[in-house]
C-alpha cells in the first residue's frame, strides 16, 4: 500500500460476493528507498497474501493449514471449526481488480479438493479487497 502512495492506515473498499463494506489496513511504515530495491512482483504478491489471509481470518476465523502445491489451482488451504477452504490470492498495483477476480474464481474452481473455494484479489492503486466464492 505504501509503495502505491498510501499512508497507514488506509481504508479499503471491500466487496465479498456482492456485499460491500470497508476495512482499515494498517502496516508499519517502511523507508521508500528500501522498498525500491525489493522485487516488485514479490512485494505485491506478499502484500496481497498478507491482506487476504488476514481478511479471511477476521471475517470468519479461517487459519492457514498449509500452502498448496503449485498446480493445485489455489494458494492456501485454510481451516476453521466448520471445515476447510481453498483460497486463491492475487494482488494488482494497477488495472482492473474485478476482472482479475473473475480470472481467479475460474482458477480456484478447478481445484480438485472437494471443499469451499474462495478467490481474493487485493487492489493497491485504490485500496480494495474483492472476494468471491465458487
Amino acid at each position: 500500500m505504501q509503495r502505491a502512495g498510501h499512508e497507514s492506515p488506509a481504508t479499503a473498499a471491500v466487496c465479498h460476493d456482492g456485499l460491500e463494506t470497508s476495512a482499515a489496513i494498517e502496516w508499519p511504515p517502511e523507508d521508500l528507498g528500501a522498498l525500491e530495491v525489493l522485487d516488485y512482483n514479490r512485494v505485491t504478491e506478499d502484500g496481497a497474501e498478507a491482506v487476504a489471509l488476514t481478511y479471511v481470518n477476521v471475517k470468519a476465523g479461517w487459519v492457514v493449514k498449509r500452502r498448496l502445491q503449485r498446480g493445485d489451482h489455489a494458494d492456501w488451504l485454510m481451516e476453521n471449526g466448520a471445515g476447510s477452504m481453498a483460497v486463491e490470492v492475487s494482488g494488482t498495483i494497477a488495472g482492473d481488480p474485478l476482472g482479475r477476480l473473475g480470472e481467479k474464481k475460474r482458477q480456484v474452481a478447478e481445484c480438485s479438493l472437494p471443499i469451499y473455494r474462495l478467490a481474493v484479489v487485493v487492489g493497491f492503486e485504490r485500496p480494495s479487497i474483492l472476494a468471491g466464492s465458487v
